[in-house]
């Protein structure tokens, strides 16, 4: 990732490193705004890493990416297994999310969007409203899936029964056992030949939602792998990344819905 990142360190955006959204070393979050302006709609990015790796300054070439379409970017770090179970892990993502949603201007669209179990634990937040206060959950706007894991228990790696335990909230981990009718949109982005994180992950949760009256898109691209997807963002492919254009294009249209009218 390194060389990706610097090629993506872009003179269109002003970056606050390491603001601390709590005590922990690992609670902090970058915050990348176009030409320093807080006023934009911002999405929120959690990377991925199966629970157990991962730092915010490897994604850098993602904020680049959206912000180069006029999107303010925060990527948080979050603490990792085994040092913490996902309970604390789960904490740590609510409380980055509650952090944007106190500093990114009221009338600002907000979403969410993660790669792998980053995708896991944005899609946890924008359905599960236990998490969130039900008024501040409203202004999360949509949500970007990539590569995402929403229904895989019984789980098939071994340290998943420990990280996702006590056993009575296995059921907690599952995007699936959450789906409602008025959550906000889901993008389920997969590469079709994802053999991390199976694409069957998406689809079941996008059926699933729209079961029950919810809205959820899908795309699947030929030929792209689990790390593929996220590549796509890359100053090396997103020029002409169809992941792009369609993540892109999936922002701009829920920014003309929350549009007040004229």
């Amino acid at each position: 990732m390194g060389v990706i990142n610097t090629l993506s360190r872009s003179s269109q955006y002003q970056l606050q490193s390491d603001i601390s959204f709590g005590d922990n070393a690992r609670q902090k979050l970058d915050y990348y705004q176009v030409n320093g302006d807080v006023d934009r709609p911002t999405v929120l990015f959690f990377y991925g890493g199966n629970w157990r790796s991962g730092e915010k300054k490897n994604y850098r070439f993602v904020a680049d990416a959206l912000v180069t379409h006029g999107y303010n970017v925060i990527i948080p770090d979050y603490r990792l297994y085994p040092s913490v179970r996902f309970d604390q892990i789960q904490q740590d993502s609510i409380a980055a999310t509650q952090w944007v949603l106190d500093h990114v201007p009221h009338e600002q669209p907000i979403f969410m969007m993660g790669h792998s179990a980053g995708a896991q634990i944005g899609a946890l937040i924008c359905l599960n409203t236990a998490l969130l206060d039900e008024d501040v959950s409203k202004r999360i706007n949509g949500f970007i899936g990539l590569a995402g894991p929403y229904d895989f228990f019984p789980f098939s790696e071994d340290h998943h029964w420990d990280l996702f335990s006590p056993v009575e909230r296995y059921p907690e981990s599952q995007a699936v056992n959450y789906v409602r009718h008025d959550g906000p949109p889901l993008y389920l982005l997969h590469g079709e030949s994802d053999d991390r994180v199976r694409r069957g992950h998406s689809k079941s949760l996008m059926e699933k939602v729209q079961e029950v009256g919810g809205r959820a898109e899908r795309e699947v691209y030929a030929e792209m792998g689990h790390i593929g997807i996220l590549l796509q963002f890359s100053p090396v492919h997103r020029r002409s990344s169809l992941v792009v254009r369609d993540t892109v294009a999936f922002l701009n249209e829920c920014v003309c819905e929350t549009a007040p009218a004229l």
